[in-house]
């Protein structure tokens, strides 16, 4: 009896250690992964060291060192999964390409033409999602075939759930090429000190509506204002006509999913919220780079994985669909 006891503790402290696994796994390759390039470049600029070497080393390094820690915690699933390690050789073709993609990046003059970019974003959020699957010890093929779906259920449980996720990243990507390469271009946050001379030499009243015209934001301060309406009516829609919450509870994989769906959502929430106080307009009433970056790439990130979990949960939904699933749980 002591044994028995004695083996069912283990078996709950390992499903318990692996259920944290995925939870790091699915939150490490969303929010550090897909950041990687910003987190870099925010680092570099710090430190006055945006530089050709600065780059490699930085967005190398940091890929490398993530995926790392995705590769530890992809042994520590594959030992709760009754040990089966496997899908290793797919994991590091996509960590080597991973790799490959980055020099590719920073060796990119930069102005580079905007297909390249559309490509990139392509590429990054398609190995992003098999990453994140492969490190979920899942085939990513299950979500091409019925007949690994039918064969490979738990798998195809884990893949489905980071697809959505995949979709909010990839449009993710559009919207910082988007913010970078049309929106940004000829803001003026802040006046140099010569435009401010000028400013300062005109009569008063001249000055004021020089002061209220000549900074302006990227992006309308009207579209935050939908963001704050739109991601409440989202969360919504997924907790009480989906029932998403409830139907996510299922499998460790769903659950980090919703977890890092609710997260991404809410973190766009809470940045839109920052920036009502902001007219948009008026040297004084800009945001700075780094803050309304953030909030149109998160935001935009947040309402594009809510309506593709919609989407996809009403895909998943279909009478044909039900009956796989009914099938494949018995």
């Amino acid at each position: 009896m002591r044994a028995e006891a004695d083996a069912d503790h283990y078996a709950v402290l390992i499903r318990h250690r692996r259920d944290r696994a995925v939870l790091t796994v699915v939150f490490l390759l969303l929010f550090v992964f897909s950041y990687s390039e910003e987190i870099v470049f925010a680092a570099l600029e710090a430190t006055g060291q945006n530089h050709l070497l600065g780059w490699l080393i930085g967005l190398v390094g940091l890929d490398v060192a993530v995926l790392a820690v995705a590769g530890l915690l992809k042994h520590h699933i594959g030992r709760a999964d009754d040990g089966d390690q496997r899908l290793w050789r797919p994991w590091w073709i996509s960590f080597a390409s991973v790799v490959v993609l980055d020099v590719v990046l920073c060796l990119l003059p930069e102005d580079h033409s905007l297909w390249i970019d559309l490509t990139f974003s392509v590429a990054l959020a398609v190995l992003m999602g098999s990453l994140m699957a492969l490190s979920l010890n899942a085939d990513p093929l299950t979500l091409f075939s019925r007949v690994r779906r039918t064969a490979e259920p738990t798998d195809w449980a884990r893949v489905r759930a980071v697809v959505p996720l995949v979709i909010g990243t990839f449009v993710c990507y559009l919207a910082a090429t988007a913010f970078d390469d049309f929106f940004d271009l000829d803001t003026v946050r802040a006046l140099d000190s010569e435009m401010s001379a000028e400013v300062a030499a005109m009569p008063l009243p001249q000055q004021l509506g020089a002061m209220a015209t000549l900074c302006e934001g990227a992006v309308s301060p009207a579209f935050f204002q939908q963001v704050v309406a739109v991601i409440p009516l989202l969360l919504l829609t997924l907790g009480v006509e989906f029932n998403f919450f409830r139907r996510a509870l299922v499998e460790p994989a769903q659950r980090a999913a919703a977890a890092a769906t609710v997260t991404v959502m809410s973190v766009g929430l809470v940045l839109a919220l920052s920036t009502l106080p902001w007219a948009g307009t008026g040297c004084g009433g800009v945001l700075g780079y780094w803050h309304e970056f953030l909030t149109f790439v998160i935001s935009v990130q947040g309402v594009a994985t809510g309506l593709a979990t919609l989407v996809w949960l009403l895909v998943m939904s279909s009478p044909d669909q039900r009956g796989t699933e009914g099938a494949n749980d018995a």
